[in-house]
C-alpha cells in the first residue's frame, strides 16, 4: 500500500472533521463530503464535553429500574414518539440485552479503552490544528438535590477511580462555594478535575474545516446515496452530480449512516436519541466549569456564546418535527437548582445523536467493501471521541494495527 493514499470522508460533522484533519497530517489526499455546510448536523448543538471521564455505558444492569418512568413522562430524560413506538422496539430488544451484567462489563472496557485514549488524541489534534484556544479546563461538577442521589452516585464514582479518573465527593456547601449560583436546594455531589470542555463546538468544527482545506484538503457539499464496490475500492452515487470512485471511503455521517451501510448488506442496529438544548446568552447566572445534572438528565455548559441547557432523548426517527416543550421541561428543571437562572430569550436546537443499543461506536473496516471504513454511532461521545477515530481510521487506512482493539466496535457485532 502507497504511504499516500486518497480517502473520501462522507460526513462533516466533528468525526469526519477531525478524521481528515489526522489523515492530511499523515499524509493522505483527502476529499469530505456532506449535503450540509460542516458542522450543521449533531456537532453544531452539542453540550462541548470532552467526556473522556466516562466510562459507563447508558444500558446497565439498573437501567430499568428507571426507564419506565422516564418512558412515561412525554418530556422526561428518555422518551418515545408513541408513532415511533415500534420502530425502536429492536433497538430496545437489543439495549435490553446490552444491560446485562456480562455485556455491560463488556460495554465498559470498551468505553474506557475508546475514552481513555480520547484526550491526548486530542491534545494531538488541537496542537497541530491550532484550535487548542477553544479549549476549557475547569473540570466538571456531578450536582444533586436529593441525598438519596448522592448515595446511588456513589458506586459510579467508584467506577470512574476504578480506571484511574480522579473523582472527589464534595457536600452542597462545597459545591456553593464552587459555583455560587447554585441554588440552596443543593445537597451534595463530585468534582472531576480532569473533565475538559471547548468554548463552542460549532466553532470548532468551523475551525478545523479551515484547516482543512489549508493542508489542501476538499471539503465539498453533495448528498451520498449508495455506495457500491469497485475493485478494491469504492463507487459513490452522488444525488447529483457524476459517479465517483475512491480507494478508500470513511463513513461518518452520523445518523444517517444507517442507510447507506444497509444498502450494503451492513444493517446495524443505528437509532437516533433526538436532544434538545437552549443556549442562552445573557442567563443572569455564572458558571466556570460544566455541571451534570444526572438526576435530571441534563447538563449547564459554559459556551462563548452562552449558557447552553441541554440533554435528554427523545426517540422519534429522523423526520418529525421538534416537540419544543421539552426545552421548557429542561428550564423549569434546571430552575430547581439554579433559582437565578433567566432563560426568557435564547436560542433552541434539536439535534439527532447517532446511538447504538451498547454505547459503542462502529470504527470498523466494511465486511462487504474493502477500502470503506466505517466511523459512526458516537451517540452522546461523538466530540470526545472524534479524534481517537480520526488515528485509529488513520491507521486502517495505511494497513497498521490501531492503538486500540477495534473487535468491540465491530460492524458485525450484533
Amino acid at each position: 500500500m502507497s504511504d499516500r493514499s486518497e480517502v473520501t470522508i462522507i460526513g462533516a460533522g466533528i468525526v469526519g472533521l477531525a478524521t481528515a484533519a489526522v489523515l492530511l497530517a499523515r499524509g493522505h489526499a483527502v476529499t469530505v463530503i456532506d449535503r450540509d455546510a460542516p458542522g450543521s448536523g449533531a456537532s453544531r448543538g452539542n453540550a462541548a464535553a470532552v467526556a473522556w471521564t466516562d466510562v459507563a455505558p447508558l444500558a446497565s444492569p439498573g437501567i430499568w429500574r428507571k426507564a419506565p418512568g422516564w418512558l412515561l413522562d412525554p418530556l422526561g430524560p428518555l422518551a418515545i414518539r408513541p408513532a415511533y413506538a415500534l420502530s425502536i422496539l429492536p433497538w430496545m430488544l437489543r439495549f435490553m440485552q446490552a444491560s446485562r451484567p456480562a455485556a455491560w462489563r463488556r460495554s465498559i472496557s470498551a468505553i474506557a479503552a475508546l475514552n481513555g485514549a480520547a484526550l491526548p488524541a486530542w491534545e494531538r489534534l488541537w496542537q497541530g490544528s491550532g484550535t487548542l484556544g477553544r479549549v476549557k479546563r475547569e473540570g466538571c461538577l456531578d450536582v444533586f438535590d436529593k441525598p438519596g442521589e448522592v448515595a446511588r452516585a456513589r458506586s459510579g464514582w467508584q467506577l470512574q477511580r476504578d480506571h484511574g479518573i480522579e473523582v472527589r465527593e464534595v457536600s452542597g456547601a462545597e459545591l456553593r462555594e464552587m459555583e455560587p449560583d447554585l441554588g440552596p436546594t443543593v445537597v451534595g455531589g463530585a468534582f472531576l478535575p480532569g473533565w475538559v470542555q471547548v468554548d463552542d463546538p460549532h466553532g470548532l468544527c468551523l475551525d478545523l474545516a479551515a484547516h482543512v482545506r489549508a493542508r489542501g484538503g476538499a471539503i465539498e457539499q453533495g448528498e451520498v446515496v449508495a455506495l457500491a464496490r469497485c475493485g478494491e475500492g469504492v463507487i459513490l452515487r452522488l444525488r447529483e452530480g457524476p459517479v465517483r470512485r475512491a480507494p478508500h471511503v470513511v463513513l461518518a455521517c452520523g445518523a444517517w449512516s444507517r442507510r447507506l451501510a444497509a444498502g450494503l448488506g451492513e444493517d446495524v442496529p443505528l437509532d437516533t436519541e433526538r436532544g434538545y438544548n437552549i443556549t442562552v446568552p445573557e442567563p443572569g447566572v455564572s458558571f466556570r466549569r460544566f455541571i451534570m445534572l444526572a438526576g435530571y438528565g441534563f447538563v449547564l455548559s459554559p459556551l462563548a456564546s452562552g449558557l447552553r441547557i441541554g440533554g435528554a432523548g427523545e426517540f422519534g426517527g429522523l423526520s418529525a418535527d421538534p416537540d419544543w416543550r421539552r426545552v421548557d421541561a429542561l428550564v423549569a428543571r434546571a430552575g430547581k437548582v439554579v433559582p437565578k437562572l433567566d432563560a426568557t430569550t435564547g436560542e433552541r436546537w434539536m439535534g439527532f445523536r447517532p446511538s447504538l443499543p451498547d454505547s459503542l461506536p462502529v470504527i470498523s473496516p466494511s465486511r462487504r467493501i474493502p477500502g470503506l471504513i466505517h466511523a459512526f454511532g458516537h451517540a452522546h461521545h461523538g466530540l470526545t471521541q472524534a479524534a481517537v477515530t480520526g488515528e485509529l481510521v488513520a491507521a486502517l487506512v495505511a494497513g497498521e494495527q490501531p492503538s486500540v482493539d477495534l473487535a468491540p466496535y465491530a460492524v458485525d457485532r450484533f
